[in-house]
């Protein structure tokens, strides 16, 4: 199998990456090239007197170089995976660098599966009740101070919060990180940007962005205090949404969910200074939605995944919460996707239910993915030159204004397309777009849609 130019250049950390990867991406520059199965490999010259040995799995995808850098996939592993793109290695038998490399792959994968098997080391339940309610009664004070904080807020008036400065949002985040709710203190340090934000079409203004994230932060807060009243999966969202972990010994228990997930696009976001990679996928058969997020910090490299406009054969494991959407990968293998449809894509109505039935289930949601199907993306009438919408003959929903949207705009070229994006009760935040049998994606860095399959 070979990956598209676009899904691996969607694979680099940074822009920086992107155009160094491409620099590389010169057969001439590469020695010793081949492949076995879906193994790649070749040398490459570098600034030291022996070149850099690079090699990468392209069913991860992964990579490892013998080069200097902390990022990853480095320039090397892109430019290596490019030059397949452009023209698949021949086969060949691997050298002993590489050898090694695939062995070890191998050896950690069985040892992986093999600690699965294991019998479970057994637990101190004392001590591990103890700590748990160690963390519960962190929590609840930390709930406690946030009540009494939104009280006095509303008391002063959402003209005077505007006033304040970050710092003023800052010292409420530390404390409710240092009451273990995580959760909420990033809300609160969301707040005083939905203040400084310019207005823009598909977006509220910033004294309704305000009132909305305070809203949302107290009925988080009234059902934290509620958990009893709650169903399992409620009342595990709920505890999701504070900054409460799912266990590993949760997650093991939870079922599996097989099916070919086609993988629609990758968003990148930095939080608390972490890098959250987004992989949203769709079971082509269930018409699921899924959210895989990893993290990684400033230098540590996020854990290989399936690139956009692959298929995921195999099973995905949804954590606690209703409604279910965020999932860990279980059993199964990337591959060539089955084709550029949309699974599950309908009207711009059905939508619009679709986003009110999950802010139903849980009122504090910020945002929720929908799929439109045979839509036309267009000016909204008798609006600003600037506002764009994604409608069909049931309605329309206003696309977010953002860089990428005049090119997105240019790929749609008038005619009906299916759409995948964030909606968050104001605009859309587009991330796929199928036209023409072509899935085109808005990759993590750039402003390009770029093409990732065709049927």
């Amino acid at each position: 199998m070979s990956l598209t130019t676009a899904q691996i250049l969607d694979l680099a950390p940074d822009a920086s990456s992107r155009k160094a990867g491409q620099d590389q991406a010169k057969p001439q520059k590469w020695a010793g090239l081949g492949r076995a199965g879906t193994v790649i490999w070749g040398e490459i010259k570098g600034s030291g007197a022996s070149p850099y040995r690079t090699v990468a799995d392209l069913a991860g995808p992964a990579s490892k170089c013998t080069c200097p850098s902390r990022k990853f996939p480095c320039k090397h592993g892109l430019g290596l995976m490019l030059v397949d793109a452009a023209s698949p290695l021949a086969e060949g038998e691997p050298p002993d660098w590489a050898a090694a490399w695939m062995k070890g792959r191998e050896s950690r994968a069985a040892a992986a599966e093999t600690r699965a098997k294991e019998p479970a080391k057994p637990v101190d339940e004392r001590a591990q009740a103890k700590r748990r309610q160690a963390r519960e009664d962190r929590v609840a004070a930390a709930l406690d101070e946030l009540d009494l904080w939104l009280r006095d807020l509303m008391r002063r008036g959402l003209a005077a919060a505007r006033s304040e400065p970050y710092a003023f949002w800052d010292r409420m985040a530390g404390r409710l990180v240092d009451g273990q709710a995580p959760g909420l203190a990033r809300r609160v340090r969301a707040l005083p940007g939905l203040i400084a934000a310019a207005p823009q079409p598909g977006a509220p203004r910033p004294e309704a962005a305000l009132g909305l994230g305070l809203g949302r932060l107290a009925l988080l807060l009234r059902a934290a205090r509620r958990l009893d009243a709650l169903s399992p999966e409620q009342a595990a969202g709920v505890r999701a949404a504070l900054g409460y972990p799912v266990t590993a010994e949760e997650m093991a228990a939870r079922p599996d969910h097989a099916d070919t997930w086609a993988v629609l696009a990758h968003a990148v976001e930095e939080e608390d200074r972490l890098t959250a990679r987004s992989i949203w996928l769709v079971g082509r058969a269930n018409g699921a939605l899924a959210q895989v997020i990893d993290y990684g910090t400033a230098g540590s490299p996020l854990p290989p995944a399936p690139a956009a406009g692959q298929d995921f054969s195999g099973s995905l494991a949804f954590q606690p919460g209703d409604p279910p959407l965020r999932a860990v990968f279980r059993e199964g293998r990337a591959g060539p996707a089955a084709g550029a449809a949309l699974p599950g894509a309908g009207s711009v109505a059905a939508a619009r239910d679709a986003f009110a039935d999950a802010l139903s289930r849980a009122p504090w949601l910020e945002r929720w993915p929908v799929r439109l199907g045979s839509v036309r993306l267009g000016r909204l009438a008798a609006a600003s030159t600037a506002a764009f919408a994604a409608g069909d003959a049931s309605g329309s929903l206003a696309l977010r204004a953002e860089p990428r949207l005049p090119s997105l705009l240019a790929v749609a070229a008038g005619r009906p397309v299916d759409l995948f994006g964030l909606y968050d009760g104001y605009g859309l935040q587009p991330l796929a777009l199928v036209t023409e049998g072509r899935l085109y994606a808005m990759p993590a860095q750039g402003t390009q849609p770029v093409l990732l399959q065709v049927a």
